[in-house]
């Protein structure tokens, strides 16, 4: 829309050539946006604009501009290129602008191309676009440091570094569909500290956080790098295994059980855990998943703790209306 205002001005001043270029220009736009629309290839939308905008800056290195004032519009590039492209590419963008701009001189010593400005007003708009350049760089570096530190925020939990709920349950949805799609395993462990409101009540909130800090510390480092580890509030934490059945779900979870069982680490009293471990079946929703999980969970919890139980149904025409068996392995 400025450059349709921009064109407006030339053409009263009865520059034709820019009238036309900015005028086709901003049409472009237009239709970038609306092809954006309707086909979201963004890769794309965001190359027009800039390949858009150094036609502009030739265009205006050539003819001047506004009352030979178009040379203000290089400083906006930047800005637009750091904002699109991010860093790594908005620099070799504004490299590329560089490079134009000394081609365009180059042309007109040769007097291939006259331009509309003298070479001590480039030399010095390129010392104040690079002085630009260079805070834009700042400003989009901490831009997206901000960007992602508010990111990883909004899925961690800030006590134990894990994965809160909503990512948990955003993240398993995308197994489910994975898994039922490629045909793959895929398996789901609670894992529940037993007798966690005795430890908070016996030895107080801190060494509370601090079981909880070691615990969640443990499924970090005992998971591969495709299992996503997370604490779905109180003392209740999951494990997500991709491509994993039920058999080696209870390996994983048996590995925890004893890991956590035989720590002796400082203020810690010792703890131990209960592990229910589901396994995905193609017919499965995220939360029925996480339901077979819970109901293993729940035997090994009522039959003694500090054990794994994995969830099986043992008759497949069982009544809706019963608890789905569940077998305990320890």
């Amino acid at each position: 829309m400025v450059l349709y205002i921009i064109a407006v001005f030339h053409y009263y001043e009865d520059d034709k050539a820019m009238f036309i270029f900015e005028t086709l220009l901003a049409t472009g736009g237009l239709l970038n946006l609306l092809l954006l629309k309707l086909f979201g290839n963004v890769k794309l939308a965001e190359n027009f604009i800039l390949v858009g905008m150094l036609l502009l800056v030739i265009a205006i290195f050539i003819n001047g501009g506004y009352e030979n004032t178009g040379i203000y519009w290089i400083y906006t590039f930047p800005l637009l290129s750091f904002f699109i492209k991010g860093n790594r590419e908005g620099f070799v963008w504004n490299l590329g602008l560089i490079a134009v701009v000394c081609f365009l001189v180059y042309l007109d010593y040769r007097n291939v191309v006259p331009i509309a400005y003298s070479y001590v007003e480039i030399r010095q708009s390129l010392l104040a676009y690079v002085i630009v350049m260079i805070l834009a760089y700042i400003f989009e570096d901490a831009l997206l440091r901000s960007y992602n530190k508010v990111s990883k925020m909004a899925v961690t939990d800030q006590l134990t570094g894990l994965y809160n709920r909503h990512y948990i349950f955003r993240k398993l949805s995308e197994e489910v569909k994975r898994a039922r799609r490629y045909r793959e395993n895929l398996c789901v462990i609670l894992i529940d500290i037993d007798n966690f409101k005795s430890i908070n009540d016996r030895f107080g909130h801190d060494v509370g956080d601090a079981v909880l800090k070691r615990v969640a510390e443990i499924l970090r480092c005992n998971v591969r790098e495709i299992d996503t580890v997370g604490r779905l509030g109180g003392e209740e934490f999951i494990i997500i295994c991709p491509r994993t059945n039920i058999v080696g779900g209870r390996i994983l979870g048996e590995k925890i059980r004893a890991v956590v069982e035989n720590l002796r680490e400082g203020n810690i009293p010792r703890i131990t855990v209960s592990v229910g471990v589901g396994a995905f079946s193609s017919f499965d929703t995220p939360h029925e998943l996480i339901k077979k999980a819970d109901i293993a969970l729940y035997r090994a919890k009522r039959s003694g703790k500090n054990k794994v139980v994995v969830y099986e149904i043992l008759n497949p025409f069982i009544n809706n209306k019963k608890e789905p068996a569940a077998v305990g392995r320890h």
